[in-house]
């Protein structure tokens, strides 16, 4: 089933490919959910095949956005803290982006080529956007790793949160919710993510800035989470969640949103007494 989800490709569907893989290391045998990643990971890269050069990025991203929920799912298992997984993914992806800057020669360079091209796409077909080519393009080419980071970060934890959904319907109803609203970066990593938001701030460093997308979109996760908690307290109304989950598809806003979801993260992080219940 996995698979044939995977060749649609939108990212919904990525998302619940790598889910049903989830649920298969949390209920089953790590075997049975790695033959699961590994038929929708071929599914997905038939596709691409079909659709660009084939090259060592296939498997790379294949690796992470259908084996990395998997792998995540596995430790959730063997742990069952999802407050571990989370801090996990988002430690990984950070590791992930300081390898990358460390192996490619020119990280930052390697996306102008595709950005240009994008651009020419665009005014070729009536976009125009206002501003300095060169200096668009170059802010764009800095982000890029950070933000395709960020992307696959929410990717996989929520094929994670989804497929621990899943299995809490089926063996255990109400457990995720209790577990997901005590959703928390931690003291540790709360410092470190505080750190790099101020030297981002500071310096001009590409990777530090792609670092901060991710713990930008880790933060979002536990925002999300504060709000949930909020609900169930009673001091946030369930039609405003609704309003939440509604605007996160609604492109036009969706930035904004998840830079609210953020914040809201950011300050829960340091805020929320460490030994409050759900």
């Amino acid at each position: 089933m996995s698979g044939a989800l995977s060749p649609q490709l939108p990212l919904p569907f990525l998302v619940i490919a790598a889910a049903i893989a989830v649920l298969v290391a949390l209920r089953f045998d790590l075997r049975y959910a790695v033959g699961m990643a590994f038929t929708a990971g071929l599914s997905a890269s038939w596709v691409v095949l079909s659709l660009a050069r084939p090259g060592g990025w296939l498997v790379f991203g294949v690796g992470i956005l259908f084996f990395g929920p998997m792998l995540l799912g596995w430790l959730l298992r063997q742990t069952g803290s999802l407050n571990l997984a989370f801090q996990v993914a988002l430690l990984s992806m950070a590791v992930l982006l300081i390898g990358l800057f460390a192996v490619l020669p020119d990280p930052v360079g390697i996306w102008r080529e595709q950005l240009e091209l994008a651009w020419t796409s665009m005014a070729k077909a009536g976009l125009q956007i206002e501003g300095d080519r060169e200096v668009i393009i170059a802010a764009w080419a800095r982000t890029m790793w950070g933000g395709l980071a960020a992307l696959s970060l929410g990717t996989v934890f929520g094929a994670v949160l989804l497929g621990r959904w899943w299995q809490s319907l089926l063996d255990t109803p109400g457990s995720f919710g209790v577990e997901y609203r005590q959703l928390r970066l931690g003291r540790a990593m709360g410092i470190a993510t505080t750190v790099l938001f101020i030297v981002a701030l500071l310096t001009d460093s590409a990777l530090v800035a792609s670092l901060a997308w991710v713990a930008f979109a880790a933060l979002a996760f536990q925002g999300l989470a504060a709000a949930h908690r909020s609900k169930a307290v009673g001091r946030l109304d369930r039609g405003w969640l609704v309003a939440i989950y509604v605007l996160l598809i609604v492109l036009p806003v969706t930035s904004f949103v998840v830079l609210m979801l953020a914040i809201w993260g950011f300050a829960d992080n340091w805020l929320r007494p460490r030994t409050r219940s759900a």
